[in-house]
């Protein structure tokens, strides 16, 4: 076998590995289920749906971020030597983004427990 099919191989087996490893982290299927100790109030409704938003915008995002990250990396493994320049700095751009993601993501999760430790 090539070096360069053995590269591809492992790049795509390391893909697949790190979508599952993220997504596995993110499913927040108890998350679902309003507690029995709030199924009346308004607050607590209000909660368990931003709750699912919040849950399925951390899937979407992550989802996207690995989908975005392959593609870069498809690209960047058969592109020629002139092109690799012009994908570096989309490189550039992905990583900013991706970080501003998971930032913001982490950022909701934090005030998400703090309103839930705070509120009730």
């Amino acid at each position: 076998m090539k070096k360069r099919t053995i590269i591809r191989i492992l790049s795509t087996a390391l893909m697949v590995v790190m979508l599952a490893m993220c997504l596995q982290n993110t499913v927040l299927a108890g998350d679902l289920e309003i507690p029995t100790g709030q199924a009346g109030t308004t607050s607590g409704k209000f909660s368990t749906i931003m709750n699912i938003i919040l849950g399925i915008t951390q899937v979407i995002g992550i989802a996207i971020a690995v989908i975005m990250l392959i593609v870069l990396a498809i690209k960047y493994i058969s592109a020629a030597p002139g092109d690799k320049a012009e994908i570096k700095k989309h490189a550039v751009v992905y990583i900013v983004g991706a970080v501003v993601l998971f930032g913001a993501s982490g950022l909701l999760g934090i005030i998400r427990t703090f309103t839930k430790e705070t509120v009730g």
